[in-house]
């Protein structure tokens, strides 16, 4: 795990998610802090090679893959966490995250795994949309919602660090159907990024990027969310019961899930798709045989 600069005091950690790193008189903040105790172990031994200090850690949502270092690190070195309140809510207590995917039960173990619940964590500062100092080191928060509920971007320096505001085409290509909370609030948060003057835009699972990549970026991740919203729609061509369309939907994409965690996750994701267009006034919901029917409105 080496530390690439972007500029002189900006720069990253390869983990299983790019953690920024902002340095400022052998002092840093990171931005996220990768999977578990392990990887916050790896980050501050490299840190510690680089004679560099934590002393805050801006986590941009509550996936434990961005924020499960967290705790060790803040642990060990006394920094400050900062996040947004909703998903602050859920870094604090992170089996509100399986609670959501159980639907609001207590979630099996299968979904009490280190991918879904980091160590819990204080967090020191709420923060909103703005210009945000620490230690004289200066930073902007804004605000990238979608895939999570209160997903933030930072700036630091002429580059924004993404988050999971926008995926490179591997990723598309894999998955096929990314993970979103809010459909309408995702493809916002993907245009406000074309709006953004920075030089350099760094997506947690991608490549460091210019301006005119981003822009193709951007277009495959919208296209990717229509292509999702048609399909749905395509399967609704009658009226069906939720899991038969969730099914369907699957097929559609050729995808072949194995696990209940994946479920869990594919289900969430084409109700957030099914929930945007209900209030679009596409689709409606109704119940028969004690059954949830989702149809198309004419």
């Amino acid at each position: 795990m080496e530390l690439e600069m972007i500029w002189e005091n900006v720069g990253f950690l390869n983990t299983r998610v790019k953690v920024g790193i902002v340095v400022g008189d052998k002092k840093c903040i990171l931005i996220d802090s990768g999977l578990d105790s392990s990887t916050g172990k790896k980050i501050l031994s490299q840190l510690r090679r680089e004679d560099l200090n934590v002393i805050a850690i801006i986590d941009t949502h509550s996936h434990a893959d961005h924020y499960g270092g967290t705790a060790y690190i803040k642990e060990r070195t006394g920094a400050r966490v900062y996040a947004s309140a909703l998903e602050a809510a859920i870094i604090e207590n992170p089996v509100l995250e399986p609670i959501y995917f159980a639907g609001g039960a207590y979630p099996p173990m299968e979904l009490r795994n280190k991918f879904m619940m980091g160590e819990p964590c204080k967090i020191d500062q709420i923060v909103e949309e703005g210009p945000l100092e620490i230690a004289y080191m200066k930073v902007n928060i804004v605000n990238l919602p979608g895939h999570s509920p209160q997903q933030i971007g930072v700036i630091a320096e002429n580059t924004l660090f993404c988050a999971d505001s926008v995926f490179p085409n591997e990723v598309l290509e894999k998955h096929k159907i990314l993970f979103l909370h809010n459909v309408k609030d995702f493809r916002k948060s993907l245009r406000r990024i074309l709006t953004i003057n920075c030089e350099h835009f760094l997506p947690s699972h991608g490549e460091l990027t210019k301006k005119k990549e981003l822009e193709k970026l951007v277009n495959s991740n919208l296209a990717s969310t229509v292509e999702v919203e048609e399909k749905i729609l395509e399967s609704l061509n009658t009226s069906l019961e939720m899991d038969k369309l969730i099914s369907l939907v699957l097929e559609k994409f050729e995808m072949s899930i194995e696990s209940y965690s994946d479920y869990a996750l594919f289900s969430s994701t084409i109700m957030a798709y099914l929930n945007y267009l209900k209030d679009r006034e596409e689709i409606g919901f109704k119940i028969e045989r004690n059954q949830p029917i989702v149809y198309k409105k004419i």
